[in-house]
């Protein structure tokens, strides 16, 4: 039987490893937004220079 320290230890690594994938979702999802404003941003200047 694992004593209640080793699940505490198997709970935080668990909890670490789904922290460290969940930040890692977050800086793909910062980039993309990043990505497409500067899009928007572009699409707004060519429809400017359009007029």
């Amino acid at each position: 039987m694992r004593s209640k320290k080793s699940l505490a230890e198997a709970e935080v690594e668990k909890l670490r490893k789904r922290l460290e994938r969940l930040e890692r979702e977050l800086a793909k999802r910062d980039a993309a937004l990043e990505v497409m404003g500067k899009g928007v941003a572009l699409l707004e200047l060519l429809a400017e220079s359009a007029d």
